[in-house]
């Protein structure tokens, strides 16, 4: 999976980025989503990841854990280039 398989929606608090890593199966409904927040002046970007979590009686087998490991580094790399995006934006008015 690469960047450009991520969706992004820009909303005017920032970016959601979200990545799909199953297009079918048990797994399709799990998703990995990034937030980024617009930097405010005191701060740079607020980054939050969040993805669903794997239980010992549901494990991913290693073809599944392979395709989250790739749609983990894509969103990973799509949110650094989010966040060096919005910095160098021009900076907003309150």
């Amino acid at each position: 999976m690469d960047e450009r398989a991520v969706e992004r929606e820009v909303f005017d608090w920032g970016v959601r980025l979200v990545a799909r890593p199953f297009k079918s199966g048990k797994n399709q409904g799990a998703v990995i989503r990034s937030e980024i927040n617009v930097a405010k002046s005191t701060r740079g970007c607020e980054v939050r990841i969040s993805f669903p979590g794997v239980t010992l009686t549901a494990p991913f087998h290693l073809t599944e854990a392979q395709a989250w490991y790739e749609a983990m580094g894509a969103i990973i790399n799509a949110t650094r280039a989010a966040v060096a995006e919005m910095k160098a934006a021009p900076k907003r008015k309150s």
